[in-house]
């Protein structure tokens, strides 16, 4: 009888895209925080180029972010949310989905909220999103270590 490999409803692509989708936009959410649009007149050409491409490079990266919540966020969370065997991994899981939540509604005000509300939410939004990176690489450490996870099984 064949075994059947350990699913957490993320195949190897769909991973790699949506990690390199959250890359994307935090490194542009970086670049978008130290040259910020207030100080536009004030930048060079290139400062101002490298500005203008990191905000449309964000909002494709969000568009493609929402893509991949869709194609593998809610099938990831239907598969292991009953699965609570390792509790500080499941945990972790929980936090991650609420700092993505809060960056994502963060970024809807952001985009569409009165200017009292932008002000407001623009730190919010930057600094929980400059240190979800953290969140994400503790909660999925064990697809950046192999040797481990062969060793459970």
């Amino acid at each position: 009888m064949k075994k059947i490999k350990h699913s957490a409803g993320w195949a190897r692509a769909t991973f790699g895209l949506m990690a390199l989708t959250c890359t994307a936009l935090w490194m542009t959410g970086l670049v978008m925080y130290a040259l910020p649009a207030e100080s536009l007149m004030d930048l060079d050409p290139t400062e101002a180029t490298l500005r203008h491409a990191a905000g449309v490079v964000h909002g494709v990266s969000t568009w493609l972010f929402c893509l991949m919540c869709g194609r593998g966020v809610w099938p990831h969370v239907r598969v292991m949310w009953h699965k609570r065997d390792a509790k500080i991994n499941w945990l972790l899981g929980l936090v991650h989905f609420f700092v993505l939540s809060v960056v994502a509604l963060g970024g809807l005000v952001l985009l569409y909220g009165s200017p009292e509300w932008h002000d407001g939410m623009s730190p919010v939004h930057f600094w929980v999103g400059a240190f979800g990176p953290i969140v994400f690489l503790a909660h999925t450490w064990r697809r950046f270590v192999p040797s481990f996870g062969a060793l459970n099984r």
